[in-house]
């Protein structure tokens, strides 16, 4: 054992002695498995690749767009520096960009932008392809959550991109505007226009603001794997014959030890007290976590000799 080793890394035969079940494991317990089953060939797999969705932005379409507009815009050189909306560089713009050292470290820099280049475009790989999104399943479960609340008809609403010049008024300014508007209204003539209950617009599927009614894939229920069966009881089985080989003083050393909570706790429990309860504790574990691991080993040892 290395001497200048943390308690920790020198426990490991206490933390399998701690953590082992007083129990024969369940065949019913869950659908995971912790053995592999991948017979997957590597030559065969050695081609495949995972897709994935390209966002590249302006797209194509937009870029068609501006160039249909016909607006040009030319710098003091004569260079294109704006179609539409978009903009190009005159060889002086420069942008944020990542590049290997030569240590093998991955930093940001500003790369310069070529005369010509399109300034602002973003090319990145974004979720993984996976099935199309039926448009009438959502439409049908829009429905369903408006039949089952009594509500109208949910609708997608955008966020708009230009909300105009916004209008900054004090708060003294904006009590007086609202006095004014009291002033010239007839409250007789009012009229009052209660709108009905209505569903979340932020989101194509209004499933989404009802995260408690989803469904979701849980591991609960389901039988073990054989092989993980077959793994846990030899654990037991060796944990068992090993517990059997400790010296008796050295088990209950192990027992008292996942009960306590401190070194302290665990020398106390053998008649020491102070500071000297803490290196009595300490040195009561350490020995007995060596008894447990020759143990272990021992039975580990018969195991693959027979």
């Amino acid at each position: 054992m290395a001497r200048h080793g943390s308690l920790a890394e020198q426990l490991g035969g206490f933390r399998i002695f701690a953590t082992a079940p007083d129990h024969e494991p369940d065949p019913l317990q869950t659908t995971w498995t912790t053995t592999a089953a991948n017979d997957n060939n590597p030559e065969d797999v050695e081609e495949l690749k995972h897709d994935r969705k390209r966002l590249v932005t302006p797209s194509v379409q937009e870029i068609m767009k501006n160039v249909a507009t016909g607006e040009l815009e030319r710098n003091q050189s004569g260079q294109i520096t704006k179609i539409g909306r978009l903009k190009f560089s005159d060889g002086t713009q420069t942008e944020k960009a990542f590049r290997f050292t030569i240590d093998g470290k991955l930093e940001e820099y500003s790369a310069r932008m070529t005369t010509g280049a399109m300034l602002g475009c973003r090319d990145k790989v974004d979720t993984a392809l996976g099935g199309e999104i039926n448009p009438q399943e959502i439409t049908d479960s829009n429905n369903y959550f408006a039949a089952m609340l009594d509500t109208k008809k949910p609708r997608y609403v955008t966020g708009r991109r230009h909300k105009g010049p916004r209008v900054k008024l004090t708060h003294d300014e904006a009590k007086a505007e609202l006095a004014a508007a009291y002033a010239n209204t007839d409250m007789a003539k009012v009229t009052f226009t209660r709108y009905p209950d209505g569903l979340p617009c932020g989101s194509q599927r209004v499933a989404d603001s009802f995260l408690g009614m989803q469904k979701t894939t849980c591991a609960g229920g389901g039988s073990v794997m054989w092989q993980d069966i077959v793994s846990q009881r030899e654990d037991r089985r060796e944990w068992l014959e090993a517990k059997d080989g400790m010296a008796e003083h050295h088990f209950k050393t192990l027992t008292d030890a996942a009960k306590a909570g401190s070194l302290k706790q665990l020398g106390q429990a053998r008649g020491y007290s102070g500071q000297y309860a803490i290196e009595a504790g300490r040195r009561l574990l350490v020995a007995a976590n060596d008894n447990f691991e020759q143990a272990l080993e021992l039975a580990r040892s018969a195991k693959s000799s027979t």
